[in-house]
């Protein structure tokens, strides 16, 4: 059974009807245009220290840091939000909660968002980031996303599969993989009636704008159809109640077909990132992944 807390935040979103910016393309585009141009948020944020890094083509974004041990490895986490939307508050508090929980150091890049960038320009950055943050990091280096930072993770293993700089985990939560979101699975299982956070049609209306000049099923912009030989160890965390749960399962049986080491832990009820918010199932995905990370 679903806890009483789960319960609680699914009614709360559904109340404030969170995911009907997402019901079409006129809806989501018109909630892009109340938010504000990139970069809208804070340098200073607490419990964090600021950075910027800077692109050889110019680009600019800042990024935090939760500072843990030096020994536990550092974790570079690409935040979610449909690529849209700048870090949030939850992302916030699950970076200090994992930095709390595993002593590791936390990386947050607050990467340029839909319409200031596309999937060509975004990918270019973040892959050229992580091989900026590695060899600072000292002990291992991890890469965890959730929802669209998923997909951004997944294309930054694939970048460097077979390097030194290979990560030695991939984290994934509630990973956007294909932003077409148009798999026939997701209304035959009926989760656009549960899902209290997105919708199909919004998602694939932005996954177009994000895919800019390239095709949708290109793998830096939708990377299930990357290559997955020889990427790390590899972690997809989903909900049953998360219209992106079609794709992470043809995500998980690629990795495995493909050699991956692959886990695969499919929630029941549970939401899209359900891990980012306060509740006791989120609590028990918390620790069930510091067991797995340090499990050789």
């Amino acid at each position: 059974m679903p806890s009483k807390e789960s319960l609680a935040i699914k009614e709360l979103l559904t109340a404030e009807e969170f995911h009907q910016k997402w019901e079409s393309l006129q809806t989501i585009r018109q909630y892009i245009e109340t938010l504000p141009p990139y970069p809208a948020l804070s340098e200073e944020q607490e419990g964090f220290e600021t950075r910027c890094f800077q692109s050889g083509s110019g680009l600019r974004m800042n990024y935090y840091i939760s500072y843990g041990a030096i020994e536990k490895g550092t974790v570079i986490y690409l935040h979610g939000g449909a690529y849209i939307e700048e870090i949030l508050p939850p992302h916030f508090a699950f970076a200090k909660q994992w930095t709390k929980q595993t002593g590791q150091t936390v990386i947050l890049p607050n990467y340029p968002t839909v319409p200031a960038t596309d999937a060509k320009d975004l990918t270019g950055l973040m892959r050229e980031f992580y091989k900026f943050v590695c060899p600072q990091a000292r002990g291992p280096v991890f890469l965890m996303g959730d929802s669209a930072g998923g997909a951004l993770a997944l294309d930054m293993a694939q970048s460097v599969k077979g390097t030194p700089q290979q990560p030695k985990r991939l984290i994934l939560l509630s990973p956007w993989v294909d932003v077409a979101t148009n798999n026939p699975v997701i209304s035959e299982l009926g989760i656009p009636q549960r899902d209290v956070f997105l919708q199909p049609a919004g998602l694939s209306e932005v996954g177009k704008m994000y895919a800019g000049s390239l095709p949708m099923d290109d793998p830096a912009v939708s990377p299930l159809f990357g290559e997955m030989k020889n990427l790390p160890r590899t972690v997809i965390l989903i909900g049953t109640d998360d219209c992106l749960l079609p794709d992470a399962r043809l995500l998980r049986d690629k990795l495995i077909s493909e050699g991956v080491d692959t886990e695969y832990w499919e929630c029941e009820n549970m939401m899209h990132v359900w891990p980012l918010f306060p509740m006791p199932e989120a609590e028990d995905a918390l620790k069930r992944l510091h067991q797995w990370i340090t499990r050789d």
